[in-house]
Formats: C-alpha cells, sequence, structure tokens
C-alpha cells in the first residue's frame, strides 16, 4: 500500500507561494510524495519541493446558469478569532478543483499508489494536526476501512471538508462522481438529483459521500476543534471578493457570543500599503471616522461597536469606495477564540 498527498494550488502571487512552499516543508514529516496539481506557473524552487507537478493553464469555470444558489460560508482562522463570511456565490473556480482532484487521483493511480489524502495549501499546520494526519492514515489502514471523512453541519449549511480527507484510490474512482467538464457535474445534478440546483464543491463531495457504505468509511465532525492547533484557511483568497472592496475588504460582523456587539472587520489582499477611511453612521444620527492603514499584505483591523449602527461608508483613502446599511442582523460572524 502506497499513499500520497495531493494539493491543488491557484497561486496569484508570491505571497501565495510563499504559503504553499512553508506547506511543502511543514508536510515533509508526512513522509509521503507528494502531487500538486496547479493551473498557474510555479516557480523552479516550488518544483523541486514535490515529487510530481502537473500544470494546467486551462482554468475550466463554471459558466452554465444554475438555480437555487445557495448561501455560503468562507471562513478565515486568525490567531484569536475566526471570521466567517456568508453570502450567495456561484463559486466559479470550483469546477476546476474538481476537475483537478479526479485527474490527480487517476494520475496517482497511474504511478503505482494506492491511497491519496487531499489537503488545502494554506493550511498553517500544528505538530498535533500532522500527527492526528498520520493517525487517521494509518488506522484507516490497519482498520481496512475505504476512506476518512469530515462533516461540517450547522443549521444552513451541509458540506464535506475539503482541507483534508483520506480515501483509497479505487473505492474513492468507483464511488464518487467522476468530473472530467461542467456537462459531467450538470449531469450529476439531473440523474442524481433529478434538477439544475447549483452545489458548491464541498456539497458535491459530500452527497456522493452520503451514498457510500458508513461501515466502510469512517466520518467525524467537529473539523476545526479536532485540528485545534492549525490555521486552516490562512489565506483569504481573492476570489470570493466583490470588485468593490479593491482587494482590501471593510465589513460587519455580529459577535456570535454577543449579539449585541457589532464588529466592522478590514482586511487588506493588496501587495501593496493602502488606505482606509470608515464613516460611521448610527441610529441616533450620530457618525464616528475610523482611519486604517495597512503597511503590507494580510494586515488586518477591527473596530467594536454596540448594535446601533446604521451604515457605513468606505474610502480608499479620499475616494469613495461603497457604503453598506448594518440593517439590524448579518450572517457573517466573528467567533473569538
Amino acid at each position: 500500500m502506497r499513499s500520497i498527498l495531493i494539493l491543488d494550488a491557484f497561486i496569484t502571487d508570491d505571497e501565495d507561494e510563499k504559503i504553499l512552499n512553508n506547506f511543502l516543508d511543514s508536510s515533509k514529516s508526512f513522509g509521503d510524495d507528494v502531487l500538486l496539481m496547479t493551473n498557474t506557473k510555479i516557480s523552479k524552487e516550488t518544483q523541486d519541493k514535490v515529487d510530481f507537478l502537473f500544470y494546467d493553464k486551462k482554468n475550466q469555470l463554471f459558466k452554465e446558469k444554475y438555480n437555487n444558489y445557495e448561501y455560503v460560508n468562507y471562513y478565515t482562522n486568525y490567531t484569536n478569532f475566526n471570521i466567517y463570511n456568508w453570502f450567495q456565490h456561484t463559486q466559479p473556480h470550483g469546477l476546476s478543483v474538481l476537475i483537478s482532484l479526479f485527474r490527480s487521483v487517476k494520475i496517482a493511480k497511474n504511478l503505482g499508489y494506492t491511497h491519496f489524502y487531499k489537503m488545502e495549501y494554506d493550511a498553517l499546520l500544528g505538530e498535533e494536526t500532522k500527527n492526528k494526519i498520520k493517525v487517521l492514515n494509518d488506522s484507516c489502514l490497519n482498520d481496512n476501512k475505504k476512506g476518512v471523512f469530515f462533516i461540517k453541519k450547522n443549521e444552513n449549511y451541509t458540506g464535506m471538508e475539503v482541507h483534508y480527507f483520506f480515501c483509497e484510490i479505487d473505492y474513492f474512482l468507483n464511488n464518487f462522481w467522476n468530473i472530467s467538464c461542467e456537462q459531467d457535474y450538470v449531469d450529476f445534478l439531473q440523474i442524481e438529483k433529478n434538477n439544475k440546483d447549483f452545489l458548491i464543491m464541498e456539497r458535491f463531495m459530500f452527497e456522493n459521500m452520503e451514498k457510500l457504505d458508513s461501515n466502510s468509511i469512517e466520518i467525524k465532525d467537529n473539523f476545526v476543534s479536532y485540528f485545534s492547533d492549525t490555521l486552516w484557511n490562512s489565506k483569504a483568497t481573492r476570489v470570493y471578493l466583490d470588485k468593490k472592496y479593491k482587494e482590501c475588504y471593510t465589513k460587519f460582523y455580529i459577535n456570535e457570543d454577543n449579539p449585541n456587539q457589532i464588529i466592522i472587520f478590514s482586511n487588506n489582499l493588496q501587495s501593496t500599503p493602502t488606505f482606509r477611511k470608515i464613516v460611521v453612521n448610527f441610529s441616533d444620527g450620530t457618525e464616528t471616522e475610523i482611519v486604517q492603514y495597512f503597511a503590507v499584505y494580510g494586515i488586518w483591523n477591527l473596530h467594536s461597536f454596540e448594535n446601533k449602527i446604521d451604515k457605513m461608508m468606505v474610502y480608499d483613502d479620499e475616494e469613495f469606495l461603497y457604503e453598506e446599511y448594518f440593517e439590524g442582523s448579518t450572517l457573517n460572524r466573528i467567533k473569538f477564540i
């Protein structure tokens, strides 16, 4: 039995590649070969850190029209808090991720590997997490299980965690609906679901996993708490941002543990310094002004207020960008740890 680690990385700048290289260095302790799938070019330095590389410049995105797009939760972990962004999203890049996943598993099979585990390159892996992953992989093999999967479920969402899962290659290819193009995805919806309601990648994987023999696989939950020493989603990708934010977003969030506390959180995803001026209007007619400076990529700011905000107006230095109304509630949450 031979296992391989599969990564899918979309590298847009030097910061992305630095995060990828840090992950590759950290994951060496797993002792397994690495197959990297990418739609973007990477440096020779990064190529030398992996055992196999498949580059496909054709980044295939969802283009068809679907029904009933779900609200999606994209979360980012910080040292002392987690940010949860909820919005209705078509997840256009999900098709590329699925195509890369199935292609890479087939490549791994042709290379003679029997098992694989899929991970995300922007995780900052803790030592306890790395040990737990090795134990999960080994236990799956020793117990003659076909795979290990984590489920994420709450009142708004059910899906399969794709930051890590482990599976026997033949079992995966025989039981998960193969996606090699968008028509394969449409066929899945029409044949398996009898509709054309859009499913994000995590939901698609869950629908496939739910049909598996539960005695043949191990299913777990509470992914983030299980791997509590790791920062998952350390990279807040630009893919999910409205263009109005100009790669430095400022949004409203409710403190999950105190609904009467509103957080205005900003995060800079630009590679250059930038300013933000935020004018906050309160329901009693008063207002306050916040000025933020972001020296480099990844710098964030947050400000706390009582739940009495009407709206905020956001400026790039002096240029007006957008305004957002709080309207008394929001799906976005911040969870302090």
